[in-house]
């Protein structure tokens, strides 16, 4: 089946949703291109869908983004020159911000070099049942309510650490971040809006390594039409806005640790697939 406008919708719909929560979008990209039999998506529209992330996160933290932007500024003036002093938390925060996001970025650039070699069904599977358990294991630890103030740079660090997993196919990014940022104690939604900001350059890093990888493949793996890619976008940053709501809505209620199970059935499904060819 070619690509059209709708199946463009719905691609792009996948990746920004699941961008978001803790479930692999690429394994329901690759199971819908299976169930719809349509071709490889080619670089282009994977550019498309994560500009169209990008934006959710952005619009959606504007105004974090912006305050941390303030507080930077400030800080970087002379003494003299202050209308007022910097908010310490915040550049605190800033400053674990850019710690983990060194790992998270240059993970990310590799990704879809990597996603090349690891597309099989049955392999997705495997890697989806490992990223559910992932989330899953800050179940048994107690919850904790350490934010900027009371997380270190060694804290950070192993944050970012976590989620270089995202940069496996089937894992998800998002999972394995606040799974681990759970385990060093964060609160869940500061951990959440943690999460959040990393996927900035996150997904920046993902769209330079997929322009880098169709510039190197050639106009082959360019994709479909434009306007498949304008739907893609479009339907990526409405699909982002709605995930990223709904889980400020779990972060507030029960926490994640139950879409643990929505993983494994996703693993199911995709290794049946993979049985019936």
């Amino acid at each position: 089946m070619d690509w059209n406008w709708l199946l463009g919708l719905v691609y792009g719909a996948l990746g920004g949703l699941f961008e978001f929560l803790p479930a692999s979008p690429l394994v329901h990209q690759e199971v819908f291109r299976k169930l719809t039999g349509v071709e490889n998506a080619g670089y282009g529209l994977s550019i498309a869908v994560h500009l169209g992330a990008l934006a959710a996160v952005i619009v959606s933290y504007y105004a974090s983004i912006g305050k941390l932007s303030a507080e930077r500024k400030i800080a970087g003036q002379p003494r003299r020159k202050r209308t007022r002093q910097p908010d310490v938390v915040s550049l605190m925060q800033l400053r674990l911000l850019r710690i983990a996001a060194v790992p998270v970025s240059l993970s990310c650039l590799l990704a879809p070099w990597l996603s090349q070699y690891v597309n099989e069904l049955w392999v997705l599977a495997i890697l989806t049942v490992l990223s559910g358990i992932v989330l899953f294991l800050p179940h048994y630890m107690s919850r904790a309510n350490k934010d900027a103030r009371s997380l270190s740079p060694l804290d950070a660090t192993l944050i970012g650490l976590g989620g270089v997993l995202g940069a496996v196919p089937g894992f998800s990014r998002v999972g394995a971040l606040t799974a681990i940022a759970s385990m060093r104690g964060a609160d869940r939604q500061f951990s959440l809006e943690f999460v959040y900001l990393l996927a900035i350059p996150a997904l920046a890093a993902l769209c330079i390594g997929n322009l880098g990888m169709l510039i190197f493949a050639g106009t082959s793996q360019t994709g479909p039409s434009l306007i498949v890619w304008l739907m893609a976008c479009a339907a990526a940053f409405g699909a982002g806005l709605a995930g990223i709501r709904l889980m400020r809505f779990l972060a507030v209620k029960d926490g994640y640790e139950s879409l643990s199970y929505y993983n494994w059935g996703l693993a199911m499904v995709t290794f049946i697939l993979y049985l019936i060819g």
